[in-house]
């Protein structure tokens, strides 16, 4: 290069009183930032710098080659050798600063890790050619032809949404309607209904649950009650069972009181599992030795002493159709894949799809548990679907513009079926949850009490999160691609805040609800790529199934209020060894008696204890309170009145009159000797 003609990307010149100029020139070349010379000439008188510029056609290789010389020389220019009138810029090689080399390289793997290649890949869902695009796109194109106006494709859209609630509610009318079975109005049951309540909640004698016998009682059950659980602890005798059908008896055909009513007429072949149905329970008062057996799938608990209620199911006639579920998920299916095939717009098939989902799992796959006439039914339901439906869809009209245009909107026609099968599929499989994720992995709560005491729940766990992990990391690649890694990873870190801030509240416990789960994981789903389509589907399903079926409980609760007829974690009485007194007055005549160590008033006063309560059979038998008496003066005296094992676990009352938390039981053998629970009582 010839001259003083500088050709660096730094934008530096001279102007015409020597001063240095610094400009933006696009194509790289020194401008003194005036336009005014005809010449492409500018002088320096003070700094004896010339800059010429490169505009002219004839300028030499030399300039051009150097015009494309390296970036890594574009730092090599310092300030003052343009402005010290003793350097020599022509003769003197541009020096390199080795520290802001390495800075720059830094600089640029920085913007590459964090903003992801330049430039940006935005996904998109592009046809495959083996998967027929003309064909996946022709149901779009014929009702182009059909209905060429955007007000027509709005009556059809209408009409379609009219049949769609049709196939739902008529059904639902048909078969959850009133029912008369023999001059009396049958009661709808939900799968866990019994005419008992469990530990003390019949209260002193049973006397809230009579009559005991005597009596009969027409019922409707819903379908699919052969596969509930107790989802806590529960004592029958000295067995204590969960997470299993609760059926107590039914080999000679008489069940406990407190069995679920649904699952022992499916038991006893009176109900379907697959339909549901009606029958009749006609109590029978008190009954010895409940045996047990394995019937239509539902396996029964043996219980070898007596209780003072127990019952038979008998079929009855005039009950009507059986639950339709089944039928009505595939008429759903059906039109929900119509829908999604028969429209370019992500709005259309978003909301059209998850208002015909909550319909179907509000009303007929998954309502809510209701025991009350089946008059009233229909209208119950339609009430809790509607009240929980409005909020839901506000909800997703946020999720839908934040989240669901980048997925659904602008794909190619020739990949709507594609579409269509992997949201609506994922919808589906979602909405579905309680007979597709809650039937396959076995995890009931994310609570460490229950992962700890359910069979299988831990592993499962570790599999989750390691899939979760996987997924996460493939959505991470796709936002990486997309130049948005930042955004995805600092909304998660505020999450994550959120949610150890919620953890550490005092008095409180963390739900993380089905909705909440498809909440914090929808954000992950916001791009336009086959995964995002399946999973997007599948979180708005969960949202479905946790909204429509359990409505939008808070992330925060007390543990009472989520403790059910679980554990309190509380103290227990301490029983101390009982005395069994044996009378010969003609008749032998045989006597149990407890008494307590006494409590500390510390704890006492803690936990809000106020009385203690005895459960033989259980059946609440006694019941007393230290207002009136002293723990450890106190004396429960059992004599035997039958030929028969007993049962006996304790409890102290806490305050309202609650129970709190239950000893393990113990056996007073039907040959006189006692045999005291695990940790029963202290020698």
């Amino acid at each position: 290069m010839s001259g003083n003609t500088l050709t660096r990307n730094t934008g530096v010149a001279a102007d015409e009183d020597g001063d240095i100029v610094f400009s933006n020139n696009d194509n790289g070349r020194i401008s003194s930032g005036s336009s005014s010379s005809s010449d492409g000439l500018r002088k320096g008188g003070k700094s004896g710098v010339e800059v010429r510029h490169l505009d002219d056609a004839d300028d030499n290789s030399n300039e051009e080659a150097q015009l494309l010389h390296s970036d890594s020389e574009d730092d090599g220019l310092e300030l003052d050798e343009l402005t010290s009138p003793d350097s020599d810029v022509e003769n003197r090689p541009f020096r390199k600063s080795k520290s802001r080399q390495q800075g720059r390289k830094r600089h640029r793997y920085c913007d590459w890790l964090w903003g992801g290649p330049a430039p940006s890949k935005t996904q998109r869902i592009e046809p495959r050619t083996w998967l027929l695009p003309r064909l996946q796109a022709g149901l779009v194109d014929v009702l182009d032809c059909l209905f060429p106006q955007k007000w027509q494709k709005g009556m059809l859209l209408v009409g379609f949404g009219i049949v769609w609630m049709l196939t739902v509610v008529v059904p639902v009318v048909l078969t959850k309607g009133k029912v008369v079975a023999d001059g009396q109005e049958v009661k709808h049951l939900s799968c866990v209904s019994s005419l008992w309540g469990g530990n003390a909640e019949c209260g002193l004698d049973g006397r809230l649950c009579e009559p005991f016998g005597n009596t009969s009682v027409a019922f409707r059950c819903p379908a699919d009650c052969a596969g509930v659980k107790l989802l806590n602890p529960r004592w029958v005798g000295n067995q204590q069972i969960n997470y299993r059908a609760y059926v107590i008896g039914g080999g000679e055909g008489f069940y406990r009181g407190d069995s679920f009513v649904c699952q022992a007429g499916v038991h006893a072949g009176v109900v379907t599992d697959k339909k549901g149905g009606c029958g009749r329970v006609k109590l029978k008062g008190e009954y010895y030795r409940f045996e047990n057996s394995t019937q239509n799938g539902v396996e029964s608990v043996q219980f070898g002493s007596y209780f003072p209620m127990s019952y038979e199911v008998e079929k009855v006639e005039g009950c009507g159709r059986g639950d339709a579920r089944w039928g009505q998920l595939i008429v759903s299916v059906g039109l929900s894949l119509l829908l999604g095939a028969g429209t370019r717009s992500g709005k259309v098939m978003f909301f059209g799809g998850f208002t015909g989902v909550f319909l179907h799992v509000g009303l007929v796959s998954d309502p809510p548990d209701i025991e009350v006439m089946s008059g009233k039914l229909v209208q119950e339901l339609v009430g809790i679907m509607v009240g929980r439906l409005l909020p839901a869809v506000f909800v997703m009209v946020v999720v839908y513009w934040a989240i669901g245009r980048r997925t659904l909107e602008g794909v190619d026609e020739g990949a709507n079926w594609e579409k269509t099968l992997l949201w609506m599929g994922g919808l589906w499989l979602g909405g579905l949850t309680n007979n597709t994720f809650e039937a396959w992995i076995p995890i009931s709560r994310l609570e460490g009490h229950d992962l700890r005491q359910q069979p299988g729940a831990v592993v499962a766990l570790v599999v989750v999160v390691g899939l979760l992990i996987a997924l996460g990391t493939l959505q991470a690649w796709h936002f990486w691609q997309e130049g948005r890694l930042p955004k995805f990873l600092a909304f998660y870190a505020g999450a994550i805040a959120v949610i150890a801030t919620l953890v550490v509240m005092p008095g409180l416990e963390l739900r993380l609800h089905h909705y909440v789960l498809a909440l914090l994981l929808l954000p992950g789903t916001a791009m336009q790529t086959r995964p995002s389509l399946l999973f997007q589907g599948l979180l708005v399903g969960l949202f479905i199934n946790g909204v429509a079926r359990w409505g939008f409980d808070s992330v925060l609760q007390t543990y009472d209020s989520i403790r059910g007829d679980g554990q309190y974690g509380s103290l227990v009485p301490e029983v101390v060894a009982p005395f069994i007194e044996t009378l010969e007055m003609g008749v032998k005549q045989e006597t149990i008696h407890f008494k307590w160590s006494a409590l500390d008033d510390v704890a006492r006063l803690r936990e809000k204890i106020e009385g203690i309560s005895v459960l033989v059979n259980d059946v609440e038998r006694f019941r007393g309170w230290f207002t009136e008496t002293k723990l450890e003066d106190m004396v429960f005296s059992w004599p035997r009145f039958r030929k028969a094992d007993e049962y006996f676990r304790f409890s102290f009352v806490g305050e309202g009159g609650n129970t709190l938390d239950w000893t393990e039981a113990g056996t007073w053998f039907a040959n006189g000797t006692w045999s005291k629970g695990v940790g029963f009582y202290k020698v």
